[in-house]
């Protein structure tokens, strides 16, 4: 390797939190109730709109979303009812809080958004939103004065018409398709639904005649797709759980809800491929990597790859193979850096399956956590690279474990290969170190246990 490539920590500028080792977890668990109620418990890059945006990667997924759903509010024909989708990143919450900011303050919007002074304007919006996860219907919620246990009753105090659905929320039975026009009206109106399933789920214990909230819900919820698709101005986005693994003993009910809207709806994955590598930067650097010191970086470590390569490779074929995958390597090394992308690949392709995974504020808290313990024992990695996980350190091992549990199961496994005493690795590395002290600093055993272990 070059020696002008210096380790990644002489060439990235951490987020002052991370350097510091401050960042609290709860900072990448967005609490989308408590940014439409304002809530001073809720960190202020959430709550508003300036620093929003100036902490916001706009992907181009994201971006294209709001220009839709802009446009939509602004007058324009096409998809009206949005559910938002995310098999590894961007988070879900993360794109309403986006949506209701550009929503809300335009100014901010075009100060701080990247590109964002071409975006539909579609004037003054109402805003309406649900935060399903915090919304419990057997204690109501009290907004604007009054006590609301329905999405009906929530929905239409915000949008300041409660007294047409009065007497629906009274009796706990859904309101039909002329109510629910005259709530939306002829005005833009936003209607942002997050995590849908849990209020659902809970509403299914409240009985309703004959019938029960949950079940009142699901019928009110399909009116309020065809009332919005029918509309002229009103859009409404709505958040399932990404998969039937997060619905746990609800699938059948996630089910339903993913077909409820089918005839109306379209999915939108707001970030996908390598767009989720700019959201990690963005939050846990404090300015985006210098691009020759990526560009070269990565150039380097591509070339050394492909000759590696091409000198194993058996046949011409292999070794045009090689030289074709050395540009696309170098392309996504340079994107990820300082991370190396296998560290990021790993994360959506292998942690994705955990269940205790939470995907983009998993990998937000993991990485929090190496980077403020990495930059410390200055090794000199020019990449952070899987094998380079201290997972030797308390903290960054409880991070890990926090994200992809399994705790218990592995304890053993780590004091006894890892972190013990007399522990597996250490031994082979001291080993090496004896037979070659070049070596000694490399600590091949740990890190390539570490790397299978990633």
């Amino acid at each position: 390797m070059p020696e002008r490539l210096r380790p990644w920590f002489e060439e990235v500028r951490l987020h002052p939190d991370v350097e510091g080792g401050k960042l609290a977890m709860a900072t990448f668990a967005i609490d989308f109730g408590g940014v439409l109620a304002n809530s001073e418990g809720v960190p202020l890059v959430y709550r508003d709109s300036r620093a929003f945006w100036q902490a916001t990667h706009l992907t181009g997924g994201i971006r294209r979303l709001l220009e839709e759903v802009l446009d939509r509010l602004s007058g324009k024909a096409g998809d009206r009812v949005l559910q938002l989708r995310s098999p590894f990143g961007g988070g879900k919450s993360h794109v309403l809080v986006a949506l209701y900011h550009a929503a809300k303050d335009r100014k901010a919007l075009e100060e701080g958004g990247r590109d964002c002074k071409s975006l539909p304007n579609p004037g003054k919006v109402q805003i309406a939103g649900i935060d399903g996860e915090k919304f419990d219907p057997t204690v109501g919620r009290k907004i604007n004065g009054l006590t609301v246990h329905t999405l009906w009753g929530m929905l239409a105090t915000q949008l300041g018409c409660y007294d047409i659905v009065k007497e629906h929320e009274r009796v706990r039975s859904a309101p039909a398709g002329d109510p629910v026009k005259a709530m939306l009206g002829d005005k833009p109106v936003l209607i942002l639904l997050d995590e849908v399933l849990q209020y659902v789920e809970r509403a299914m214990t409240i009985p309703v005649g004959e019938s029960n909230l949950g079940r009142q819900t699901l019928d009110f919820l399909q009116t309020l797709t065809t009332e919005v698709a029918n509309s002229t101005k009103a859009v409404m986005v709505y958040s399932l759980q990404a998969s039937t693994r997060e619905a746990l003993d609800n699938i059948g009910l996630l089910t339903m809800l993913d077909h409820l809207a089918a005839r109306v709806d379209a999915k939108r994955e707001p970030v996908v491929g390598d767009e989720i590598l700019d959201v990690l930067k963005k939050r846990l650097l404090a300015q985006t990597p210098p691009p020759d010191v990526a560009n070269q970086v990565a150039n380097a470590i591509a070339q050394s790859v492909t000759q590696w390569k091409m000198a194993e490779a058996p046949d011409h074929g292999a070794r045009r193979a090689a030289e074709d995958e050395k540009v696309r390597l170098a392309k996504r090394l340079e994107t990820a850096y300082p991370f190396h992308v296998g560290l990021i690949d790993l994360m959506k392709e292998r942690w994705a399956s955990i269940p205790d995974f939470q995907r983009t504020r998993g990998a937000l808290r993991f990485l929090a956590a190496v980077l403020h313990k990495a930059k410390r024992l200055t090794r000199q990695s020019v990449f952070v690279c899987p094998g380079d996980i201290p997972i030797d350190d308390a903290d960054v091992r409880n991070a890990f474990f926090t994200e992809v549990g399994q705790r218990e199961p592995f304890q053993s496994v780590l004091e006894h290969d890892f972190t013990g005493p007399n522990a597996r690795v250490k031994r082979i590395d001291n080993q090496v170190a004896e037979q070659n002290p070049a070596l000694a600093s490399v600590r091949p055993a740990m890190r390539l246990a570490t790397t299978i272990l990633m």
